[in-house]
């Protein structure tokens, strides 16, 4: 035999607690932990987008409210500067015609302590900064208007001088009085003076003035309503995507709550409710759902299992060996009986005590059993308690292993190096003590051949030494050898 240094081991390393609980092969499938946490994930991050699309669109209504507010007030300021020009100009013709000073006290009053055009301005300031078109040709209607009012002002002067100064109360005098008169005008006779001030207010230049003003007022309210109607528009637009957006993540939460539901129907209550139903017929729970329920139907069915074969009646007091407490040769006929019934993939373990006659002629028959007793209890520390282990012979003993894969033929070596490490000390000081193991695995429950090559295994292994672990695979196709003397796989 040569040694395959590719499979060479070293066993030192082996956790032996790891090797006693005999623990199961990882369970795959859903976790519905990380699911939930994915699911969860995914959902506040869809709030999120919603979030800030709703604030978006929040923002979009405070830019159309703010753009109409913007049209209100330049509308408004716009129609007050027009509006109060238009009343000046008529306070001024009235007084010119009418010789009445309460119309020019009036107009003094407004253009002092009124102040609607300048307040009208400050308004204007507040929604619309100097480079909008609107705010540009408001300040030329209002410089036009500045440009009206001296016009008046200079018509009613003539007018006072006019009607005499001794007839011009003092207040309106004493405003006037600021005013001076162009030469030509003050070299006039007193009826040319009147014609003058007439000329003034009605004259071509002062309507031209007149009808820029109110031009310029009207492109005002055109131009910010052209503005607005953009602003509108655009922000009309951004509406639209938005609210699509919002659609979408609706929908699309929507779907995620389906998906929840359907998950947590598939993966959690359709699995509690066939739970249930098994329970109730006293079945097995079959590996369904997310891992969490696979790995609770995998531990009930170990119980389950026990809590049977303890009920079975191979198990009854007649059917355990009496010094060892473990199954005896009928028993476990009896379940390799069941076993051939079923499709499963098991592996059955033929082990034999290495030199058992030497400790019985050494240490006599109660030597002998104290050993028995010690190998049938390190045996079923170590493997699984779903396992099958039993006394099937003087110093012979097997073990037949339930849902076996082949990729834990590691787990089988070291356990078997567990337990050849565990009873070199034997109680009463009897050494030296050593088992042989021969292993076949079947996918197809147990048959005459898994017997067969297993027993042809531990004959291969009792001929080439002690103290060995052979298994043999698909018929003798590969042969497994490890010698737990030297700690090595060896191939044969």
């Amino acid at each position: 035999m040569a040694k395959n240094t590719t499979e060479s081991n070293n066993f030192d390393f082996i956790d032996e607690k790891a090797v006693q609980t005999g623990k199961n092969e990882s369970i795959k499938g859903m976790n519905i932990n990380f699911l939930n946490v994915s699911l969860t994930l995914i959902t506040a991050l869809m709030f999120c987008f919603v979030l800030m699309i709703s604030n978006s669109v929040t923002g979009r209504f405070k830019d159309v409210q703010k753009s109409i507010s913007k049209f209100i007030v330049c509308e408004q300021c716009s129609k007050t500067i027009k509006e109060s020009s238009n009343n000046l100009t008529e306070l001024a013709r009235l007084f010119v015609i009418s010789h009445d000073f309460s119309y020019a006290r009036k107009y003094l009053e407004e253009i002092n302590l009124g102040k609607s055009q300048e307040r009208a301005m400050k308004k204007m300031q507040a929604v619309c900064s100097e480079k909008d078109f609107a705010y540009q040709r408001l300040q030329i209607a209002m410089s036009q208007a500045s440009s009206l009012e001296r016009m008046e002002l200079y018509a009613m002067k003539l007018c006072a001088v006019y009607l005499g100064e001794e007839s011009v109360p003092d207040d309106i005098k004493a405003y006037f009085s600021k005013i001076k008169l162009r030469p030509h005008d003050a070299s006039l006779d007193r009826e040319k003076i009147h014609d003058a001030a007439i000329e003034n207010l009605f004259g071509n230049g002062y309507l031209i003035y007149k009808t820029r003003i109110n031009e310029n007022c009207n492109l005002t309210i055109e131009s910010i309503q052209q503005q607005v109607q953009d602003e509108l528009g655009e922000n009309s637009t951004k509406l639209g995507k938005n609210i699509s957006r919002l659609r979408l993540l609706f929908f699309s939460l929507l779907i995620v709550n389906i998906l929840i539901f359907v998950v947590l129907g598939f993966f959690v209550l359709i699995p509690l409710k066939k739970f249930q139903n098994s329970i109730k017929r006293d079945e097995k729970l079959k590996l369904i759902g997310a891992t969490e329920f696979k790995s609770i139907a995998q531990s009930y069915n170990a119980i389950y299992d026990t809590k049977k074969l303890s009920e079975n009646p191979s198990h009854a007091k007649s059917e355990y060996d009496s010094l060892t407490g473990i199954l005896n040769r009928r028993a476990f006929d009896k379940i390799c009986d069941e076993s051939s019934k079923k499709s499963e993939s098991i592996a059955l373990l033929l082990i034999d005590l290495d030199d058992f006659k030497q400790i019985n002629e050494k240490y006599g028959h109660s030597g002998g059993d104290t050993v028995l007793q010690e190998v049938a209890k390190v045996l079923k520390c170590t493997f699984r308690q779903e396992d099958y282990i039993a006394r099937i012979g003087g110093d012979e003993f097997a073990i037949l292993l339930t849902n076996f894969k082949v990729s834990s033929s590691g787990s089988i070596i070291s356990k078997v190096n567990f337990v050849n490490k565990t009873i070199e000390v034997i109680k009463d000081s009897i050494k030296p003590v050593s088992i042989s193991v021969g292993m076949a695995y079947s996918i197809v429950g147990y048959t005459d051949i898994l017997y067969k090559q297993a027993y042809k295994a531990l004959c291969r292994v009792k001929d080439s030494g002690k103290k060995r672990l052979q298994v043999l695979r698909s018929f003798n196709a590969i042969i497994f050898l490890v010698d737990f003397n030297s700690g090595c796989a060896i191939d044969s």
